[in-house]
């Protein structure tokens, strides 16, 4: 009942915090230490003094669930853009406000040095709860936003890790050293790396189990909420790891994928339920604040509450002016602005968790009252200062103001607005519902409501009409995608990796720069394309991997074909949708069709080019998309029947049960694993002059360790200096040989045709090891390869002198070429 009842206030509370326009943390706060201080006198209220935040249920009932709301709800491709100075911000940067504040409070409150780094570690925690709410609200840049909550999620990780392993030496009496640091600091990256690998795989593997059940909505949500849960305690008391590392990579993982398993509206709706389990228990996080306050040391604690504030602050500025723009140029991220900084600098607020933290120190510390009592006067300094300053700093630096690219949205959504209203003004009156004079009285609505300027006709006639457009074509581009997706013409990973690059772009876009420069930015390589290349160099040389590789390239082989499939049927639909746009001046719109045009020829170009280069293979893959994109387009006509009332659950399940049985005779990887028509490893054999002379059993070593391996256009196979001892014969393709300047740059010496080798040298000569490779060699087409090991070379070119020979020419020749160019 009184929960109930506090739950009442708190909704109360933040109904009106809406109408004065105050955070509700802040009025929430103050609404629970008035209930207090009413609930010392007044009997009727007594129990609410028996209420208060204690370490338990922050830690085990508060903190997973808002803590994987915040990770299920960050926008996890900026976030992977941010990695870098989010990690800098979170752990460097709070270990900095750690150490600045302990030593700070330890020279100048004289207090145990140890005692003083636990109080720095705790207090470091932050709690934007009141600046992400402002955020949503005045529609700040998602970069800052995911700034913020990112450096949050993290550093309150760090904080807690830190601050466990500080408090233990506290409290078994030790100091600490630098001989300490080594064991300390291996300790710190087991919990926090643990507590990641623990949560993404479970978030990875219940993901799966759900999609695999095909599990209703309900169970998702409620399977969500465990999981929230269970990674905490699973880590924090099974493994010993850090339980908000692990929350937050259950939480992201599940977001990541539940998005292509589930769908968007599945994801929407969990999203949704969460906000609302998240505003119950924040709004009772905050009133437990206030209640949990005790004003009897406040007046002596004055001073230094003061003195520790100053130092949070100089810790943060050093953070956020310095190790920020430290990581954006390590990285080569995009700059942030000053104004960004100044936010993230005065928006470091402190709250719940670091009273619950503090409250959780054993009381075996004689210290543990006194770090309380400064405890709570830093969280009610943020909280009854930085919170309510904040929406007047943020205005103040210009955040809330439209960028020239959301400007030009606003204008793009008015005008599609005032069409579809007038639309249906016209339907209306076509059905004679309304008179004339009526038409024209709602047209001056309509208006009035989505026009661009108040009667001003000449403002809708505006001169960005090449940017409208472009905008709508990342509409079409997104409507296009998710079909595709849903129709399973492509896979989650093309569909993620296409979607990215899309949503880099609009939001460039979106944050006015032009389109020139946001194309440039969307072409930075993303997460996929930096993980794709470091697994293609650390296996393309390996020869225990060689199997794999090949089966590797040939599913990447497969998402290029379908990546090309998608350009293709989104161009057509992007020159469809300009075409109809007359709303748009036309030289706007035949730039944009012509662009467009010219991709829809490039990629088929390419379509026709894997046609004919990989004829069977492609064949038998075409065959299957248009296999399981038919049966997938059906099966979502029959789940629209079924949820509009217009098919019984009858009819439901036998259909289901038919469209199951013919999608478990379809497999997304069959042409990877088994493509009919490709060539077998000794038909590869039999086009290489080279190996004529073998005998039958020489041969059938050499084929057994041989492999057929396809390298798409753009790839390495190898580079310059690295390590690799594999022997390759181009059997169909192109590549270039490409050798380093002495200025960095690269310069083409020679190409590669069908039937030369690769990797001559390396038997030539007596070095041991893996041999260095004197240049780099790039395919410029799509480059089938017979890939055998140094060891099987090295056994032929031993028992057969005429092929060292052979190779010794070709190597020669090669030689000389090169110092002829």
């Amino acid at each position: 009942m009184i929960l109930v009842v506090l739950l009442s206030i708190a909704m109360l509370m933040t109904g009106i915090s809406q109408k004065i326009r105050l955070p509700h943390t802040i009025l929430l706060v103050v609404t629970g230490i008035i209930l207090g201080r009413i609930a010392e006198t007044w009997q009727p209220l007594s129990i609410l003094t028996d209420f208060r935040l204690g370490p338990e249920v922050m830690l085990f009932v508060f903190l997973p669930a808002l803590i994987f709301e915040s990770g299920y709800s960050i926008d996890t491709r900026q976030l992977h853009q941010d990695l870098p100075p989010i990690l800098m911000l979170a752990i460097p940067g709070m270990l900095l406000s750690t150490f600045i504040v302990g030593f700070g409070i330890w020279w100048l409150l004289d207090i145990k040095l140890i005692v003083a780094l636990v109080f720095g570690a705790l207090i470091s925690a932050t709690d934007p709860v009141a600046v992400i709410a402002l955020f949503k609200e005045l529609g700040v840049p998602k970069r800052l936003y995911v700034l913020v909550e990112g450096e949050s999620l993290l550093n309150d990780a760090t904080a807690i890790v830190a601050f466990s392993i500080l408090v233990g030496i506290a409290v078994a009496g030790g100091g600490i050293g630098w001989g300490d640091s080594g064991s300390i600091i291996v300790e710190f990256v087991r919990v926090f790396i643990g507590g990641v690998i623990v949560g993404s795989l479970l978030g990875f593997a219940v993901c799966e189990v759900l999609h695999r059940m095909r599990s209703e909505l309900p169970v998702i949500l409620t399977t969500s909420i465990i999981v929230a849960y269970a990674s905490f305690v699973l880590s924090e008391h099974v493994l010993h790891v850090s339980g908000i590392m692990s929350v937050v990579g259950s939480a992201i993982a599940l977001k990541r994928y539940s998005i292509l398993k589930f769908g968007h509206d599945a994801t929407h709706a969990i999203h949704s339920s969460w906000e609302m389990i998240v505003l119950s228990m924040n709004s009772l996080l905050f009133l437990l604040v206030g209640l949990s306050v005790r004003f009897e040391n406040v007046p002596a604690m004055i001073g230094a509450t003061l003195l520790v504030v100053i130092l949070i602050l100089l810790a943060r500025a050093i953070s956020i002016y310095n190790m920020l723009p430290l990581a954006t140029r390590l990285f080569r991220l995009p700059h942030v602005s000053k104004a960004d900084r100044h936010i993230m600098w005065w928006g470091g607020l402190k709250g719940g968790l670091a009273i619950a933290v503090v409250l959780s120190i054993p009381d075996s510390l004689p210290e543990k009252q006194f770090l309380f009592d400064l405890t709570i006067g830093v969280v009610m300094f943020t909280l009854l200062v930085s919170a309510p300053t904040i929406r007047p700093f943020m205005e103040r630096l210009g955040l809330n103001r439209l960028t020239e690219g959301e400007d030009l949205e606003l204008r793009n959504t008015l005008i599609s607005a005032r069409k579809d209203s007038a639309s249906w003004l016209t339907e209306l009156m076509e059905h004679s519902l309304l008179s004339k004079q009526a038409r024209e009285e709602l047209m001056i609505r309509i208006r009035l409501a989505f026009g661009i300027g108040m009667y001003d006709e000449g403002s809708e006639k505006h001169e960005d009409d090449e940017y409208i457009a472009i905008f709508r074509t990342y509409q079409t581009e997104q409507v296009v995608l998710d079909s595709l997706y849903k129709a399973r013409v492509i896979s989650q990973y093309v569909y993620l990796r296409m979607n990215d690059a899309r949503l880099d772009m609009q939001e460039a876009l979106r944050m006015g720069k032009t389109a020139h420069k946001a194309l440039r930015e969307s072409n930075r390589k993303s997460l996929f394309v930096r993980f794709e290349g470091y697994l293609l160099r650390y296996s393309r040389e390996n020869p225990w991997l060689a199997k794999l590789f090949s089966r590797y390239q040939l599913l990447r082989l497969v998402q290029q074909i379908e990546r090309h499939i998608a350009k293709v049927i989104i161009s057509n639909k992007i020159i469809e949708m300009l075409r109809q746009q007359e709303d748009l001046d036309l030289a706007a719109r035949e730039e944009l069709i012509e662009n467009y045009s010219t991709r829809n020829r490039f990629y088929r170009k390419e379509l026709d080019t894997a046609q004919k280069q990989f004829s069977g293979f492609y064949q038998r893959h075409m065959e299957q998309t248009a296999h399981r994109s038919m049966i997938h387009r059906g099966w979502q006509y029959v789940e629209k029947q079924f949820v509009h009332g217009d098919l019984s659950a009858k009819g439901y399940n036998i259909i289901k049960n038919k469209v199951d049985l013919e999608l478990q005779g379809i497999s997304s990887f069959r042409a990877v694993r088994a493509p009919e028509s490709s060539e077998s490893i000794s038909d590869l054999v039999d086009q290489v002059s080279l190996f004529d002379t073998l005998g039958s059993e020489d041969r059938q070593d050499l084929e057994n360790q041989a492999t057929d391996i396809t390298f798409l256009a753009g790839d390495t196979i190898v580079g310059e200096s690295e390590r690799g001892d594999n022997f390759y014969v181009l059997i169909h393709g192109t590549a270039a040989v490409l050798k380093l300047n002495e200025d960095g740059s690269s310069q083409q010496v020679t190409e590669f045709h069908d039937g030369e080798i690769i990797g001559e040298s390396s038997l030539l000569e007596d070095e041991k090891g893996r041999h260095r490779r004197s240049a780099t060699i790039v395919a410029r087409s799509a480059c089938n390869m017979l890939c055998i090991t140094r060891k099987a070379m090295l056994g032929i070119v031993d028992k057969y002198p005429e092929i060292r020979e052979q190779l010794r020419a070709i190597h020669d020749q090669r030689i000389g070429d090169a110092a002829d160019t």
